[in-house]
């Protein structure tokens, strides 16, 4: 079990202690994003890191849909503490 802190930029900062992913970390904490697939393939939740290092435990989403500093909350997990910009 990892103990860390997801700060959103501008809004709170929360304590992350489950491997569980980082949408359902911010659904715990009353923060709600649009999502659709829970795979990765939609793209619909994707949002910025600012800093820190997340990782994709299945698989990683189809990296010709990233862009610089995006990730997919629905299916990545923080490595350590991070910061993201919803």
């Amino acid at each position: 079990m990892s103990n860390s802190t997801i700060e959103i930029v501008n809004k709170k900062i929360i304590f992350y202690t489950q491997n569980i992913s980082l949408l359902s970390t911010l659904e715990k904490n009353n923060i709600f994003i649009g999502y659709q697939c829970k795979s990765g393939y939609c793209g619909t939740c994707r949002i910025q890191i600012i800093k820190g290092k997340i990782s994709y435990p299945i698989k990683q989403p189809i990296a010709a849909l990233f862009k610089t500093n995006e990730i997919f909350p629905c299916c990545c997990q923080p490595n350590g503490n991070i910061i993201i910009k919803i």
